[in-house]
């Protein structure tokens, strides 16, 4: 998973600018994790929910969600099939066969003790967007990989058995490829490059050259091959992962941190690469999964409610209440409350102890409607001119309401 990572970062900065240059400059200062690494947490965090029950597809899309939510715009962006998905109003697979399925499915490859449960789960980890069969191969395939190689497999046998099982050609060389590999962004034409790549590599930084240098989809295939590469080898140069590392995020270091913890392999192969002073000893739970209020809110779906900040006189004429206004139900002239799918809360007739009692009236009305789900603007800290820091301590009880998200900002002052 951490190699996934690495590759990704690598290979970000050439995504758009391919390079054949095996001799690349490794890691640059604009450098940085991509999608890629985005949702690899995100799958990543669906498998920490616990046994096969948490395992579910309802919880699969809460963390592809909020962790795209979270990163609404990561160096290079995401698909375009996956940002509709992502902003629909019915998510539903889109019969893609695209790279994405196999980028983000490095964790699979590490928690399983038998191989068919390995590709069980990388199925379904790829079929609740990409369920085409080549979108769902190209997730198992590199699952598979990483399931070999971690558990001591050699390279002839993990070749002629990704070949035989999923039908890829991984006779070629490296150096047969690399000249005129282009673009490609589908499994079909990703994968197999990325294999190869791992296959005719001596080490975790030879892989990612040849990975990075074959040109195409950079970040994808350095976070493929990397995926397999420290499976395999079991080992890191540290400056390597001292960078990479020091540029994440905390919430994607806990969920490391509780991946590492839950599966004995990891800890045991990541031990010797990954200082200690990088983990945290962070939940999962801490991340409050789903329940961060998108920066941008353009639809709702049923039992969804847009809660923002408005005045006593329901003149809802610009910022959240306009958007609530014309989008999501909000009635001129009603400044408390309900209506249609918003939530007005006054913000602008006085000090936060005026405010107060219109936010606990909130919260007492979300904790007896479990039927909805209420998402929480920086109400009070746009037109009203309140600080986050001031608004913010009002909704500390909602941090105990499944159904309620709230800004990013809300949370991380609360925390």
């Amino acid at each position: 998973m951490i190699g996934a990572i690495i590759g990704d970062a690598i290979g970000s900065v050439y995504e758009f600018n391919n390079t054949k240059d095996y001799d690349f400059k490794i890691l640059s200062k604009n450098s940085d994790i991509t999608d890629d690494s985005v949702l690899t947490a995100a799958v990543a965090c669906w498998q920490l929910a616990g046994g096969k029950e948490g395992m579910t597809q309802e919880w699969l899309e809460k963390c592809l969600v909020d962790f795209a939510n979270r990163y609404p715009a990561p160096m290079g962006g995401y698909g375009n099939g996956f940002q509709c998905w992502l902003n629909a109003a019915v998510r539903k697979p889109y019969n893609s066969w695209g790279n994405g399925s196999a980028m983000r499915v490095s964790s699979v490859g590490w928690l399983y003790d038998d191989l068919d449960e390995t590709e069980r789960v990388a199925g379904l980890s790829a079929e609740i967007t990409h369920n085409h069969p080549e979108g769902i191969k190209g997730a198992q395939a590199t699952a598979a990989a990483i399931w070999m190689a971690r558990r001591g497999y050699d390279k002839f046998l993990i070749r002629d058995t990704i070949q035989e099982r999923y039908g890829y050609n991984l006779k070629a060389s490296w150096k047969d490829i690399q000249p005129t590999y282009g673009w490609e962004d589908s499994c079909q034409g990703t994968v197999p490059a990325a294999l190869i790549a791992f296959l005719d590599s001596n080490d975790f930084e030879d892989a990612i050259r040849k990975a990075v240098s074959l040109g195409g989809d950079s970040d994808t295939i350095g976070a493929i091959t990397g995926a397999v590469a420290e499976a395999y080898y079991k080992e890191i140069p540290e400056h390597i992962v001292t960078e990479v590392l020091g540029k994440l995020p905390e919430d994607l270091m806990t969920v490391i941190s509780a991946f590492i913890r839950k599966s004995d392999a990891y800890r045991e192969a990541a031990a010797s690469y990954i200082p200690e002073s990088f983990l945290n000893d962070g939940d999962i739970s801490s991340l409050m999964i789903g329940r961060v209020t998108p920066e941008f809110i353009t639809s709702l779906r049923p039992g969804e409610v847009f809660v923002f900040g408005s005045n006593l006189q329901g003149a809802h004429g610009g910022g959240a209440a306009r958007i609530a206004l014309n989008n999501f139900g909000a009635v001129w002239g009603q400044g408390v409350g309900l209506q249609g799918q918003s939530y007005a809360i006054p913000t602008m007739h006085g000090g936060v102890d005026v405010i107060k009692p219109y936010v606990d009236e909130f919260i007492g009305f979300a904790a007896k409607h479990p039927e909805l789900f209420f998402y929480v603007t920086r109400v009070g800290c746009g037109i009203a001119g309140f600080r986050d820091s001031e608004i913010a301590p009002l909704f500390a009880e909602a941090m105990g309401l499944s159904n309620v998200a709230l800004p990013k900002s809300f949370i991380e002052y609360l925390k």
